[in-house]
């Protein structure tokens, strides 16, 4: 399930990675192709009093030696890692503070209805004691017949007495409860207003951090097509210097496919959440299925074999595939199923009325049966997955074990009972 403070951040980190394409044409057009720098000291403090959160890259990208152009990169590269980190941890910080909001509202709702409860006894209580006084008691204890008469009557006075004592005594209590809780609540909203800054502040961190990783990033690419034709067209003239030039810019590159592999599995991940949410949204509603996202797409097998899918997934998937087959992995599996086989099953186990294949629950089928439009698979952002060309997903074997380790980076979560079931929330 995505929480709000969940969708906040998806929402966010998505308008962080638009934003900071645009920051990178203007930046770009601002301080020219070939020299990239912290536009702000490392340290420097923004209004407010915070430091700034870019690190000092001031070097000519196309003039410095490739191994500083390299080390800078790996630096802009690693403060974002530490500043999404920190935001992180401040949302984690927000969600525990929001939680302790809404937990203590309950407590301060729960105080105030006990008040409330003990306000209609206390009434009676009053109530009574106009009606029937003390000094009435007291004269009806003097007219008794015996000692005995008039020692239980007191007995009782005393004890009614008491009991009306010990209500006021708990509306008092209760009272003080009630102030105590307000308090609390008071304490933790202040406390969540704090953590709600500090997340934003540390929002405003990522994107400064994302902004000048962008900028450095569209340099280094800039630096690197240069060189790399310039080797081209070294190869006739001087093939051995040629080679040289390809072999030094080698780990340059590596290290921006990493850099790209890392912002796809951020964009994976964000647009996981989103189709999240968006199935629970989609999911039975009366007799309505709501189309795929995306539409139903086929994507390839690296293999053999073929996958369909919501067209919004398709290319992760796709990549998964291939990143998987890279390192040795060979898998396909089964994704889209058409909700008109599912109403099929329905009619055949339940029913043949709209109440049996729509709305009667699946325990009263024989043998049980879902309802159509409630399975990930039917909206295409499930998946099935085999391995090896053979049956589906074990836990322990080879796949099983790669999707654990990276299945994530391409939104994809496993349902914990079913190896075999991938999909974008888990579900």
């Amino acid at each position: 399930m995505v929480t709000p403070a969940r969708r906040r951040s998806v929402t966010q980190r998505r308008l962080l990675w638009s934003t900071s394409l645009a920051a990178v044409v203007l930046g770009s057009l601002a301080i020219g192709p070939d020299r990239v720098g912290a536009q702000q000291a490392p340290g420097e403090e923004r209004p407010g009093g915070r430091p700034r959160a870019q690190v000092a890259v001031d070097i000519d990208v196309l003039r410095s030696e490739d191994v500083a152009v390299t080390q800078a990169l790996s630096d802009v590269q690693e403060n974002v890692r530490r500043q999404q980190e920190e935001l992180e941890a401040a949302e984690q910080a927000l969600a525990e503070a929001e939680k302790a909001v809404q937990e203590a509202d309950a407590a301060v709702a729960e105080a105030q209805q006990r008040i409330l409860d003990l306000d209609e006894r206390t009434d009676l209580v009053v109530v009574d004691a106009f009606v029937n006084p003390p000094t009435e008691s007291a004269i009806e204890a003097l007219s008794s017949e015996s000692l005995t008469d008039s020692t239980v009557k007191q007995a009782i006075l005393h004890r009614h007495a008491d009991s009306d004592a010990e209500l006021l005594g708990e509306l008092q209590q209760a009272m003080d409860d009630l102030d105590a809780e307000m308090a609390r609540r008071e304490k933790a909203a202040s406390e969540a207003a704090a953590r709600r800054a500090e997340a934003e502040a540390a929002l405003a961190d990522v994107e400064e951090a994302l902004s000048q990783q962008a900028a450095f990033v569209l340099a280094v690419q800039q630096r690197l097509d240069r060189t790399l034709s310039e080797a081209e067209w070294l190869k006739d003239i001087d093939p051995a210097l040629a080679e040289e030039l390809l072999a030094r810019q080698e780990e340059l590159a590596a290290v921006l496919r990493e850099l790209e592999r890392e912002q796809q599995a951020e964009e994976a991940k964000r647009k996981a959440a989103e189709l999240a949410e968006k199935a629970q949204a989609n999911k039975y509603t009366g007799a309505v299925i709501k189309p795929v996202p995306g539409g139903v797409v086929t994507i390839n097998c690296p293999a053999g074999g073929k996958i369909s899918l919501a067209g919004d997934i398709a290319d992760a998937v796709q990549r998964l595939l291939n990143d998987a087959a890279a390192a040795g992995i060979t898998m396909c599996g089964y994704g889209y199923r058409d909700p008109q086989d599912q109403i099929n099953v329905r009619r055949r186990n339940c029913g043949t009325s709209h109440y049996a294949i729509w709305q009667m629950p699946s325990s009263s089928c024989r043998p049980p049966t879902a309802r159509p439009g409630t399975s990930m698979h039917e909206q295409g952002l499930a998946i099935d997955f085999t391995c090896g060309g053979g049956g589906t997903v074990s836990y322990g074997d080879v796949c099983h074990n790669w999707l654990r380790a990276n299945a994530g980076n391409y939104g994809l979560y496993q349902l914990p009972s079913e190896p075999w079931h991938w999909s974008v929330d888990g579900n």
